[in-house]
């Protein structure tokens, strides 16, 4: 017991020290790679070198694979290879996704390497060409044999592109969501219609952006500290067998009483996919805004949340404020675990393998 005579001015010595501190960080770093596979995902990994996403907690990576070495020479990325040398000899799949799948299985041993200790990885892809509908899903395949929760983000072609790219993309996605955790689906169809008067090329380019936010989003949830903390297990619940889900963030200046409402609806009503975020099994819900962020105001998004998907379902909060949001609020959502045509393909424990894909 205290007796208020000890000599305390020793007690800068008790516990540990801030290099020590370090050093188990930096030995318990996080690893997360986020892998673009073909045209469309490299394109997305290109985009996201715009961006810093250095941690103190984790070890981030982008890495950007295809058939197709002219192209990959010009994305950006921490690493990029040409999958399938032997088989495509750097000239591309073909928009063939079987070439795209003997492609990935061809370098399996590069593949591994790349993902090597990762325990998120982030598969983005487009659905309907030949490489990242073939490939993605033996890439999220080999992430998950490897320990890794394995979430894929992709995209699904517009319909004036044929119903050739259609069909392929229906192949390309049944086996995604049976090798993946989760897979996020956005919908080129739903997001050109908010830029409908733009250049084809700024169209996609702002269909990359969006899919680098919900990357943005996935990172955020494990690495920043914010006063209502998500970790990996926040983010396991949400992924770990969810079928397919998709993404929404909304943004509103309006005075208090009003802004969580209109962001939260702006959210649940994503524009990016025609998918019905009210039958979700999981949702990840972020709430960030500036200093002025009230507790009461993380309250009501997560009653809203409970009252649009019903309370059996798994509902994770994130409560941060950012100063660039001073007189706002900002809703990120990620809704997993949607019924689609797609739910019996779900693996129900965690040694599921593709018959066609394994």
């Amino acid at each position: 017991m205290y007796s208020g005579n000890e000599d305390l001015s020793d007690l800068s010595d008790i516990g540990l020290k801030d290099e020590e501190l370090d050093k188990i960080l930096d030995e318990n770093r996080l690893k997360i790679r986020i892998i673009g596979v073909g045209g469309a995902g490299s394109n997305t990994i290109n985009k996201m070198s715009e961006k810093n996403f250095e941690s103190d907690v984790a070890d981030i990576r982008t890495i950007a694979v295809n058939t197709d070495a002219v192209h990959l020479k010009e994305i950006r990325a921490n690493k990029r290879f040409v999958i399938g040398k032997a088989l495509s000899r750097g000239r591309g799949a073909g928009a063939d996704p079987s070439k795209g799948e003997q492609a990935a299985r061809e370098s399996v041993n590069e593949i591994d390497k790349a993902l090597e200790g990762s325990k998120i990885t982030v598969i983005v892809a487009g659905m309907g060409g030949g490489t990242g509908t073939g490939a993605a899903p033996f890439i999220a395949s080999r992430s998950k044999k490897a320990g890794s929760l394995a979430i894929g983000i992709c995209s699904w072609p517009l319909k004036g592109e044929g119903k050739v790219r259609e069909e392929n993309a229906r192949l390309g996605l049944t086996n995604f969501v049976r090798a993946a955790d989760s897979v996020i689906l956005f919908q080129n169809d739903e997001i050109v219609k908010l830029v409908p008067n733009d250049r084809v090329d700024a169209a996609l380019a702002f269909a990359d952006s969006i899919m680098m936010q919900a990357i943005e989003g996935i990172i955020d949830s494990v690495t920043r500290t914010t006063q209502v903390n998500t970790e990996m297990s926040d983010l396991e619940k949400v992924m770990s067998k969810k079928g397919i889900g998709t993404f929404g963030v909304g943004v509103s200046d309006s005075p208090a009483g009003q802004r969580v409402q209109e962001a939260f609806d702006q959210a649940m009503n994503s524009p990016f996919s025609n998918l019905k975020m009210e039958q979700a099994r999981a949702m990840l819900i972020s709430i960030t805004g500036g200093e002025d962020l009230r507790m009461n105001e993380q309250t009501e998004a997560m009653e809203l949340a409970r009252q649009k998907i019903g309370r059996d379902a798994i509902i994770i909060p994130r409560l941060g404020t950012d100063r660039n949001l001073t007189g706002k609020i900002k809703i990120l959502v990620f809704a997993t675990g949607i019924p689609t045509g797609y739910d019996n393909l779900v693996a129900d424990d965690s040694d599921f393998s593709v018959n066609s894909i394994d």
